[in-house]
Formats: C-alpha cells, sequence, structure tokens
C-alpha cells in the first residue's frame, strides 16, 4: 500500500513543531528571567549587570517577536 505524496509533505512540518514550540517557549523564559535579574542587580546597585541583563532581555524577546510575527 502506497502513502499519496501530500501525506508526505504534511509530516515533516508536524515532526518540526514541537521544536519550534519550544525554542518559542524557552525564548520567553529567557527573556523573564533576564528581566528578573536586572531587577535583582538593580537592587543591588551593579549598573553593568543591569545592563548586560537588558541586553540579554532585548535579544530574547525580540528573537520572540521575530519568530511570531514572520510571514
Amino acid at each position: 500500500m502506497t502513502i499519496p505524496s501530500d501525506v508526505d509533505d504534511v509530516r515533516p512540518a508536524r515532526r518540526t513543531s514541537w521544536l519550534i514550540g519550544l525554542a518559542t517557549l524557552g525564548s520567553a523564559v529567557a527573556g523573564v528571567f533576564a528581566l528578573l535579574a536586572a531587577l535583582f542587580a538593580f537592587a543591588s546597585v551593579q549598573w553593568e549587570a543591569v545592563g548586560v541583563c537588558l541586553i540579554a532581555a532585548g535579544i530574547a524577546f525580540g528573537a520572540l517577536a521575530n519568530a511570531l510575527l514572520r510571514r
């Protein structure tokens, strides 16, 4: 029994959809943790650490926005 070719085209997308979801979740979690780390660094008056954490949060949320809003 042969499988139609249109079914074969759908399966690779389903196989990689969990990877895209995992990358999206990981980017969101990294951004939230970076913001929390910036908050704690701000409370302990470590200005360089605040800047680095905010840069990391910006990169994480930027990658998330790029993944979600790309057509």
